[in-house]
């Protein structure tokens, strides 16, 4: 009679045999050598770890399968995939290959088109926002020159009849600089270096060459020093003067680019 490997009770047990048994649990486990190398539990083991195996595969897929399907959007039509699947036919098909190259070549040509767009877009803004801001940068400086000029000429007691000369004569020599904080201001270039108009005027008004476009003063001393003697435009005839021919040979002889300006000042032709 085959021996029992777990009983309940060890009461039918020969004597001799029941020093084999082991209670564990309230049973009794009958104990043996070798039990590993026994077909049967050989067997056993075998079909467990292929069962093990077979349920770590299973969930690796699964896992794998979970992480392709989070990928996929909520409104994914399995049906629909597989219809534009069945549609785009085999890739190593070279007829499908060819087909596909076709497409996405004339998908580059429209985007490099759209791109070549844009960029003729950008550029031709681009310009134009340049143009306008040249031309507001001209259309401050000629302010900032003109005026800064102008105030400064009649600051320095320049005559009326002779600011516009003064001031076409003196331009040229203003420039418009812009400070590290992005102000313009209106300065003049000398051999010292920057200067601001004021004080340019200024000096230039006491020179030889601007006292003459000094306006002539009204005291007892009308007359002038030599450094005013020509404070009256000798190309004047306006309010019934007379034009001062002496005067004008006289001037153009020392000056001739003073007797220009201020034979065009008062509207004569200018011939020398």
């Amino acid at each position: 009679m085959a021996l029992k490997t777990i009983l309940e009770n060890l009461d039918d047990v020969p004597e001799a045999l029941k020093a084999e048994y082991k209670e564990i649990d309230g049973k009794f486990v009958l104990q043996l050598d070798g039990i590993d190398a026994h077909p049967t539990v050989v067997n056993l083991k075998t079909a467990f770890e292929r069962v093990k195996g077979d349920k770590k595969k299973l969930t690796t897929d699964l896992d794998g399968a979970n992480a392709k399907l989070a990928e996929l959007p909520e409104d994914f039509d399995a049906e629909e995939w597989v219809r534009l699947k069945a549609e785009a036919g085999d890739p190593n098909d070279p007829e499908n290959k060819a087909k596909k190259d076709e497409h996405l070549q004339s998908q580059k040509k429209v985007f490099e088109q759209r791109i070549a767009n844009l960029e003729t877009k950008h550029a031709n803004e681009l310009k134009s926002k340049e143009t306008e801001i040249a031309e507001r940068d001209d259309v401050i400086a000629s302010v900032l020159v003109e005026d800064g000029l102008t105030k400064a000429l009649v600051d320095a007691g320049v005559s009326k009849d002779f600011l516009k000369a003064a001031r076409a004569m003196l331009k040229p020599s203003v420039k418009v600089v812009r400070d590290d904080d992005g102000a313009r201001r209106a300065i003049v270039e000398t051999d010292l270096g920057e200067e601001e108009i004021g004080k340019y005027v200024t000096n230039w008004a006491q020179s030889d060459e601007g006292r003459v476009f000094i306006a002539k003063p009204s005291g007892g001393d009308a007359g002038g020093g030599k450094g005013q003697q020509f404070a009256d435009n000798p190309w004047d005839s306006g309010n019934g003067k007379r034009p001062n021919l002496t005067k004008q040979q006289q001037l153009i002889s020392e000056n001739p680019a003073k007797a220009r300006l201020m034979a065009q000042a008062a509207g004569a032709t200018v011939t020398w």
